[in-house]
Order: C-alpha cells, then sequence, then structure tokens
C-alpha cells in the first residue's frame, strides 16, 4: 500500500513539474514574440547630415548656385538622407526652399521642392515663404530693419525683412542664429527691436 501510495505521489510529481516547464516555455515564446514585435515596429535612426567647410563647401555651393541662378545657399551638408554626397539648401528668388543634390564630382544631380514637415504653427505662415498681406521691404526701410536685427541678434544672418501681418508689429526679419536656429525679430515704427519669436523646424 505504501509503495502504491509512494508510486502516486511520484506521478503527481512528475505532472506538476511538466505544467510548470510548460508555462514557463509558453511564457519565454511570448516574451520573445513581443520583443520581435516590437524591435520590427522601431523607426530606423536617420543618418545625421555633416555641415561642409572650406573647400568642399565652396564648391558645392558654386554648383548649387549654377543650378539655380539668383538663389541664396542657406547651408552645405553631406547628402545621407538622399544618398548624394552633397546637398545645399537654396532659397530662390521667389522665396521658396530647394534642396540641390550634388554628387562628389561636384556636380548638381537634382533639385527638389522642400516638403513642409508638418501643419504651420499657428500665427506663422509657411515655412521658407511669406504669410498672406505681408510684404517684402526695400530701401532705407529695409536697411533699419536689418540694422535693428542684427543689433538684437549680433552674428546673426537676416534672411529677408517684411511687413508684419501676423504680431500685431509695423516690421518683421527672419533672422538664422549663428547656431542655425532661425528667429523672427519684431520691429515697431520707430525701427525699436519689440520682441524675438523662435521659430521652431518642423
Amino acid at each position: 500500500m505504501f509503495q502504491t501510495a509512494r508510486k502516486m505521489l511520484m506521478a503527481l510529481a512528475a505532472l506538476a513539474a511538466l505544467a510548470t516547464g510548460g508555462a514557463t516555455l509558453a511564457g519565454a515564446a511570448t516574451n520573445s514574440s513581443s520583443s520581435s514585435s516590437s524591435s520590427s515596429t522601431e523607426r530606423p535612426q536617420r543618418p545625421q547630415e555633416t555641415e561642409l567647410t572650406g573647400d568642399t563647401a565652396a564648391r558645392v555651393k558654386a554648383a548649387a548656385l549654377e543650378k539655380v541662378p539668383g538663389g541664396t545657399v542657406l547651408r552645405v551638408t553631406t547628402g545621407e538622407h538622399h544618398g548624394s554626397a552633397y546637398e545645399a539648401h537654396v532659397r530662390r528668388s521667389d522665396g521658396t526652399e530647394v534642396e540641390v543634390l550634388v554628387n562628389k564630382s561636384f556636380e548638381a544631380t537634382s533639385v527638389e521642392t522642400r516638403r513642409r514637415g508638418g501643419p504651420d504653427r499657428p500665427g506663422h505662415g509657411p515655412r521658407g515663404g511669406r504669410t498672406p498681406g505681408e510684404t517684402a521691404l526695400t530701401g532705407d526701410t529695409a536697411a533699419k530693419v536689418k540694422a535693428a536685427a542684427l543689433e538684437k541678434v549680433a552674428g546673426g544672418t537676416v534672411l529677408r525683412v517684411e511687413t508684419d501681418a501676423q504680431h500685431g508689429s509695423a516690421y518683421e526679419a527672419h533672422v538664422r542664429r549663428s547656431d542655425g536656429t532661425e528667429v523672427e525679430v519684431l520691429v515697431n515704427k520707430q525701427f525699436e527691436v519689440t520682441a524675438v519669436d523662435d521659430m521652431q523646424r518642423p
């Protein structure tokens, strides 16, 4: 009788061990599947572009301006995002912005219109374009607005100056700081800076 009871206990212990092992394997499979699914949905990192300098930068600028006559080169970088050696960000004379792709032989291979990354921020016109109702400044007025903006943002580059239809100011200047960020400098009728508004890249 004792042997029978012992056999029954051993059989129950074996069944319990099998059940525990199966649960562990099932859990491991679930975790593995979940981890695999999570990994497969991760977005790949975009390669980092590097600002160009020296002779390389000069040659890429020259190639870009030959392709887009009358444009203004905003910056030149390596072109990993497009599979090109280099790229130049250029503002055309009509205010639109394009990316000029340049190969290792410093030949412009294509011109791509820059896409907007998303909806514009409230109170701002399209990036690279002018808000409806605003007019480009010229002559003495433009010069005074530029001077006021650069006094406020030392070392910056004025991209354009225009009347202000969004912020309740007389004029505004779009300025690129030395670190590459862009701001709108608001200027009143007395050519005094009233505010500096950071422009976030879309």
